[in-house]
C-alpha cells in the first residue's frame, strides 16, 4: 500500500495564502503566521516528493522549464533575464555576481518583483519600499540574534567530537558511495569555512566597508592528508580564536558592513549568521553518512 500523499493542490496553496493575507489585514497575525507556515511546509513537501534537481544537467533543464512558463505568464523581462544569467552560471559552474543580479523584492500588495540594489517604492502599486519582502540569496543570511549565533558556533566542536568518537579513521574517511563525501570530507569543509569566517571577521573589523571575494571553501584547503582528528583540532583552535574575537567586539560592531562579490552589502552579524547556519546544515549530512556506513 503506497504512502498517503500529503501535497496540497495549487488551489489549496493559494487558498492558504489568501487566508493568511485576510487574517493579516484584520489583525489576526498569529493565525496568519500559521497559515503562511502551512503553505511553505507543503511547498517543501511537494518539492521533496517531485525530486530536487542537483546535477548541472538537471538544473539547466529545469531552469529552461521555469523560463518558459514565466515568460508565458508575462513576468517582467528583468526577472527572466536574471534567471537566464543564473542558467549561464550553472552551465559555466561559477557564481553570479551581485552586479548582475541585485537584491530581489516582492511587493506584498500587488506581487510585483523588483530587482534593485536598494529597495524603492513598488513600481506596480506604489507601496512603500519598507513594506516589500526581501529574498536573501540563501536563508543562511537571515540575521540571528548575536548571542544565539555565538552559542551555535561555540557548541559545534563538542558536538562533532561526540559524532566521531566511536569511529576509526578508516570509517571517517569512507564514502558511502563513489563520488560522495566522507565524514572527514565534511569536517574538512567545516574547517576551511571556519578559517574563511575568521579572516572575514578580522577584515570587517579592521577596514571600513571592505570587499569580500566569493570563495569556494575547497579552494582554501592546503592539506587534504590530515587525519580527521587533526582536522578537528585545527578547527577547535581557530574556532576558539573566533569566539574570543566576538566576545571582545562592541555592540555596534555587529552592524559593520562589507561588500560581498556575490551578496552585495553584508553586515558582520549576517556573516556570522551565515556561517553558523551553514555549518549546521552539514550536521544532517554527517549523520546520514554515518547511518549509511552502519556506524
Amino acid at each position: 500500500m503506497s504512502a498517503k500523499k500529503r501535497t496540497l493542490s495549487e488551489n489549496q496553496l493559494i487558498h492558504l495564502a489568501r487566508l493568511a493575507r485576510g487574517l493579516e489585514a484584520n489583525g489576526f497575525y498569529n493565525s496568519a503566521k500559521v497559515c503562511w507556515a502551512a503553505a511553505y511546509s507543503e511547498e517543501i513537501r511537494a518539492s521533496l516528493e517531485q525530486g530536487i534537481p542537483t546535477s548541472q544537467e538537471e538544473l539547466d533543464r529545469e531552469i529552461g522549464v521555469a523560463l518558459a512558463y514565466l515568460e508565458a505568464q508575462g513576468v517582467q523581462p528583468e526577472v527572466t533575464q536574471a534567471i537566464a544569467h543564473g542558467r549561464q552560471a550553472v552551465r559555466e559552474n561559477k557564481i553570479t555576481p551581485y552586479t548582475e543580479i541585485p537584491d530581489a523584492y516582492v511587493c506584498r500588495k500587488c506581487g510585483t518583483i523588483l530587482l534593485e540594489a536598494e529597495a524603492s517604492d513598488c513600481t506596480g502599486c506604489g507601496a512603500s519600499a519598507i513594506t516589500l519582502r526581501n529574498f536573501p540569496p540563501v536563508y543562511f543570511m537571515e540575521a540571528m540574534i548575536p548571542s544565539q549565533a555565538i552559542a551555535s558556533l561555540a557548541s559545534a566542536i563538542g558536538e562533532l567530537e561526540d559524532i566521531i568518537t566511536p569511529l576509526n579513521e578508516g570509517q571517517l574517511a569512507q564514502s558511502p558511495r563513489p563520488g560522495e563525501w566522507s565524514i572527514r570530507d565534511a569536517i574538512l569543509h567545516l574547517l576551511v569555512s571556519e578559517e574563511l569566517l575568521s579572516g572575514r571577521l578580522k577584515k570587517i573589523l579592521a577596514e571600513d566597508d571592505p570587499d569580500l571575494v566569493a570563495v569556494a571553501a575547497w579552494d582554501l584547503d592546503e592539506n587534504r592528508t590530515m587525519s580527521t582528528r587533526l582536522i578537528l583540532n585545527r578547527f577547535r583552535i581557530s574556532r576558539q580564536a573566533t569566539l574570543k574575537l566576538l566576545a571582545e567586539i562592541q555592540p555596534t560592531d555587529w552592524w559593520r558592513t562589507a561588500h560581498h562579490e556575490e551578496f552585495g552589502k553584508v553586515t558582520l552579524l549576517e556573516q556570522v549568521s551565515y556561517f553558523a547556519k551553514h555549518e549546521r546544515d552539514h550536521w544532517r549530512q554527517i549523520y546520514l553518512i554515518r547511518q549509511a556506513l552502519g556506524a
